[in-house]
């Protein structure tokens, strides 16, 4: 799963939890988080590399952030590409974007990404500073329960392969790229920018 232990309005949500746990429900009925952790890993690691090599279309919107986490997760949890329910979703001090207020933001994030075109056109330094950007900015919205960073990371791979780049974050340390993602949060770009200069390259 993802790097993050969630807060989610209360410590064991019902809604996505077993009853006194914070484990999520799946369709395995895997009840214990270490189990549930590697079978995850193993099937979201072999769909993520199919996805890279077939593309799922979409415009970059959120309807195409939900295909892609469908496409992920739809074998392990019953809510795959469906957007949060509840109202708050907190990592340490980091309070993401509402629930009531997820499709707005995005609608905005993807109004902002289609005045600049998708990124086309813009040279490799100029690119990584506008990818940090919107990276932060869809980091922010985090409309899923789970699977937010690796759904992020595949939706990148595809604005950047069609922007003319490739995205690449193999040789990049993960506590690196999580520090990075949460100084973008409070518009500090520098980290994120410094990863994107090793991990993108040009087609």
């Amino acid at each position: 799963m993802d790097d993050y232990i969630y807060r989610y309005e209360t410590a064991q949500d019902s809604r996505y939890c077993y009853p006194g746990t914070s484990v999520l429900k799946n369709k395995f009925e895997i009840r214990d988080a270490s189990q549930l952790a590697i079978v995850e890993r193993n099937i979201t690691g072999l769909k993520i590399l199919e996805l890279q090599s077939k593309p799922l279309k979409g415009n970059f919107d959120l309807a195409h952030l939900q295909k892609i986490h469908k496409a992920i997760f739809e074998d392990i949890y019953a809510w795959a590409g469906k957007i949060r329910e509840g109202d708050f979703l907190i990592k340490g001090d980091t309070l993401f974007c509402r629930g009531p207020f997820i499709e707005s933001y995005a609608a905005d994030i993807y109004a902002n990404l289609k005045r600049r075109n998708f990124l086309h056109g813009l040279k490799h330094s100029v690119f990584i500073e506008q990818l940090a950007y919107f990276m932060g900015e869809i980091n922010a919205l985090h409309p899923f329960r789970e699977g937010n960073g690796r759904t992020q990371r595949l939706y990148f791979y595809y604005l950047a392969k069609q922007a003319g780049y490739d995205l690449n974050f193999a040789g990049t340390d993960k506590s690196s790229l999580v520090e990075a993602d949460i100084a973008a949060f409070s518009r500090n770009y520098g980290p994120l920018i410094r990863i994107l200069g090793q991990a993108v390259s040009q087609k």
